[in-house]
């Protein structure tokens, strides 16, 4: 097995019913751990249900970067009995089971040879602490104690998960981990794993997909943001309205998607910096305003963060099969781009350009994430709050269009479409004196007339206008990432987008002791698509291989279309589950054992 070897770092699985509050426990621990100089990911997992069902909480923790959640665990935390006969397989040889036994039947599955049963009697000690409700806080005493870690960063953890709340909230809580700590720390005398903190790690920042995108945003000075909720974007507004009066952005809960993304267009009009989120389905309505946008030239920004379809699929989980869709989405033909991060620092760098992008092509920007990227969280570095750069393009937002006679006509009006070899007309915003702005749904004229729209002369015009763009946009777009070996030296060469990143990532450590030697590429720009880039990656490698989410191979597609290659082999998955570095370790060593 590839994995890390055993005790070099820990993996925590908690599972239960919903309402137990298992990710809210869990992400109260991964805080400890990262306070204390450690590496953390971690991975929630739950039925698309309104209520109920069984929920997951996977935490690993490292004192080396990691990038990926993997499929084993060293500790199980169950609060039920299904948590054990879901789980138990996951848990390595050698490796514990936290349960109450008055809450969770030992039948068919102790006594075992194979595993370590830490019975604690969670309700009971919570109970005495102040409520039953703080079991899980009694739990995670209970691992920390197991893998004889102090308790004093767990406290400061809880104590910010309830800052907002009674200081006796906080005290309970604390002395419910304490007791839990206590207690099985005198049992786990020999056991064999021992977690140690890093006190002079460099400082890191614990967030989730959304939680980057947003601050990618507020870096860019986002003004509007508008969306309905849908999963997996509504944390993203959760994360806006919190910030709104802070950052000075207004934040819109709008009646449907349709109604968020005209909202976003007309505020772009105005000159705020605009942007609104939804997933593949939500997308879907609002794509005839995406059209309106593109046809109007408004600099919008909008996240789709993609999960199983087609219609309502199976929105707790994920996929990237949402890639061909958001390319093509709108009828018609105009230009757009689409950015897909591939972990949180990513969805940071990437939102901020994204505005840029926008504001310079004077067209939709999007940025594509799923659910992988949006709900869990990763410790990363602080973002690079100074790379980000402010850059509203060909913008006039006050004084005079009269100081402005390149963008005017012949009879001294304002073209708010004027050809131009770039394709990015001037934009004006309303209040400017002498501009007068026409923005509709049609076809127009350079100064915006509808009713010219249909002349053929004035449409050949304004489309290739706009398709223009797309050439200037290779100019401006980032550019793939390369990570490992030289590409004409490796073994086998491996293409990806978005969130495959982590778990490629992390495969490629596991092969350096096997000695295979791996390059890989990141398409971070997928349209337009990064053609000449990819050819001649793929072109240089012996073997390759494509690793991505969806059942088709769309990435594989696009390559066939815009590269006229095709590669050796592919790796997919579209069970609603994210990649795993095992399953990527597997394929890599396949093909390069093979080749």
């Amino acid at each position: 097995m590839p994995l890390p070897q055993k005790g070099s770092e820990l993996r925590v699985k908690i599972g239960g019913a919903a309402g137990l509050g298992i990710k809210a426990a869990g992400q109260t621990l991964a805080r400890a751990f990262v306070n204390a100089g450690l590496e953390v990911f971690d991975l929630t997992e739950y039925p698309s249900l309104i209520r109920g069902g069984h929920n997951t909480y996977t935490l690993r923790v490292s004192p080396r970067p990691i990038s990926s959640h993997v499929e084993t665990v060293d500790v199980l935390i169950a609060f039920d009995r299904q948590t054990v006969d879901k789980h138990l397989d996951e848990v390595i040889d050698g490796g514990a089971v936290i349960f109450d036994p008055e809450v969770t039947s030992t039948d068919g599955w102790l006594p075992s040879n194979r595993i370590r049963p830490v019975p604690v009697p969670l309700k009971k000690f919570a109970k005495e602490a102040g409520g039953p409700i703080m079991a899980n806080t009694v739990a995670l005493g209970a691992a920390l104690g197991l893998v004889h870690f102090p308790l004093d960063t767990l406290a400061e953890s809880i104590a910010a998960q309830f800052a907002h709340k009674a200081e006796e909230i906080t005290e309970q809580n604390i002395a419910a981990a304490t007791v839990g700590h206590g207690y099985v720390s005198k049992m786990a005398g020999d056991f064999w794993m021992k977690v140690e903190g890093l006190p002079d790690a460099p400082r890191r920042v614990l967030v989730d997909g959304n939680e980057a995108v947003g601050l990618g945003a507020l870096a860019a000075g986002i003004g509007f943001y508008a969306a309905y909720p849908m999963t997996p974007a509504s944390s993203l507004l959760h994360f806006m309205a919190a910030h709104e009066r802070d950052a000075g952005v207004v934040v819109k809960h709008t009646e449907d998607e349709l109604a968020a993304m005209n909202m976003v267009a007309g505020a772009a009009f105005t000159g705020a910096r605009s942007m609104c989120a939804t997933s593949g389905g939500g997308f879907a309505l609002m794509t005839e305003a995406f059209g309106m946008a593109g046809v109007s030239e408004s600099a919008v920004v909008v996240g789709v963060f993609t999960r199983p379809g087609p219609a309502t699929g199976m929105p707790t989980w994920t996929e990237q099969s949402d890639l061909r869709y958001v390319i093509h989405a709108g009828q018609g033909e105009f230009p757009r781009v689409v950015l897909a991060p591939g972990d949180q620092t990513d969805a940071f760098d990437l939102s901020w350009k994204a505005f840029n992008l926008a504001d310079q092509l004077q067209t939709p920007v999007i940025i594509l994430g799923d659910s992988y990227l949006s709900d869990n969280r990763q410790s990363v570095p602080y973002f690079d709050l100074d790379a980000v750069m402010v850059d509203r393009g060909k913008l006039v937002a006050e004084g005079d269009v009269a100081d402005h006679p390149d963008a005017l006509g012949e009879d001294g009006d304002y073209l708010r479409y004027k050809v131009a070899d770039d394709g990015v007309s001037l934009r004006v915003l309303p209040g400017v004196k002498g501009a007068t702005q026409l923005i509709n749904s049609y076809e127009h004229d350079e100064y915006g007339w509808g009713q010219n729209g249909e002349i053929a002369a004035e449409r050949t015009a304004q489309n290739e206008k706009r398709m223009r763009k797309l050439q200037l946009a290779r100019k401006l777009v980032p550019p793939p990432a390369v990570f490992g070996a030289d590409v004409a030296e490796a073994d086998v060469a491996v293409l990806f987008f978005g969130t495959t990143k982590g778990p490629v990532l992390e495969a490629m450590r596991w092969l350096e002791p096997d000695g295979v030697k791996v390059a890989a590429m990141q398409v971070v720009t997928v349209w337009p698509f990064p053609a000449d880039d990819v050819r001649e990656f793929l072109g240089a490698a012996k073997r390759t291989v494509i690793v991505e989410g969806n059942y088709t191979g769309q990435l594989q597609g696009l390559v066939r279309e815009q590269c006229l290659v095709d590669v050796d082999d592919t790796l997919h998955r579209y069970d609603g589950r994210p990649f795993s570095p095992e399953m990527v370790y597997a394929k890599l060593k396949e093909v390069a054992d093979n080749g």
